[in-house]
């Protein structure tokens, strides 16, 4: 191997182990999470892609109970589109209910997410998300969400338009505001990079008046972070397995 190469892959690791494993193929294994959904586990990192307490029920409780849900109920506005933008588009579980959220309520969610490496189609499947909703036909709509295409607004269903973009977080520059943040990027332990000021500074300016960014994490850092950048940051109760969570307001 080149001396150029080595230095290439390098540069690649120190910045980026995400980007690193993903080149180079990582090993995504299906596993059943305790409130029964499922989701994804990688060794090479020891990384879920969801809580291993309940991958649905942490969903519920971060994106939609305390993000999308409060968010409605904070500003008391009915006919008013909600722009949502996501960290990390990965098994698609948040846009999904998110789209449930929107279709049940009748009210408009323009959803922008963010996936630089998404997971095949198959892999999706294999989770079995429908199953959650049995009531309802889901298996085309998760469909119509993952092989939607890239780049460009899709109108998934008369609430709910979709708008993926294929990029690093770091280049991605929002032309966007936006009501709602999720985050829901991979643990700082793996990605610490991805909780940094620097990374979060540009998202957290597109954020509306009385906007909402929740995430899972509750780190200390991550707070004064959000504060540093303007928000006015709670701690609240987290999902199952978990006792506390950020939620932080565009005041």
């Amino acid at each position: 191997m080149s001396k150029l190469k080595i230095n290439f892959l390098n540069h690649i690791f120190l910045k980026d182990q995400y980007s690193f494993f993903y080149l180079y193929g990582i090993k995504r294994e299906k596993v059943i999470t305790a409130d029964g959904s499922s989701t994804l586990y990688m060794e090479q990192w020891d990384e879920y892609y969801h809580s291993m307490h309940g991958a649905y029920n942490e969903a519920m409780h971060v994106y939609i109970e305390s993000g999308l849900s409060f968010w409605k109920s904070l500003n008391k506005i009915n006919d008013k589109t909600c722009t949502v933008f996501e960290m990390g588009f990965g098994t698609g579980l948040n846009a999904l209910l998110s789209l449930e959220y929107a279709t049940e309520n009748e009210f408009e969610v323009e959803f922008e997410t963010i996936e630089a490496f998404p997971l095949s189609f198959l892999e999706v499947q294999d989770l079995d998300f429908d199953s959650l909703f049995p009531s309802k036909n889901y298996k085309s709509i998760l469909k119509k969400l993952h092989l939607s295409p890239w780049e460009k607004k899709n109108k998934i269903n008369p609430f709910f338009t979709l708008l993926k973009n294929k990029i690093l977080m770091e280049n991605f520059n929002p032309v966007s505001k936006y009501d709602v943040i999720y985050y829901d990027a991979f643990g700082f332990r793996v990605q610490p990079q991805m909780w940094s000021e620097e990374t979060l500074g540009p998202i957290i300016n597109a954020l509306n008046r009385n906007g909402v960014f929740v995430t899972y994490s509750a780190k200390g850092c991550v707070r004064r972070s959000l504060e540093s950048l303007g928000l006015e940051v709670f701690r609240i109760e987290g999902p199952p397995g978990k006792r506390e969570m950020l939620r932080a307001i565009r005041a």
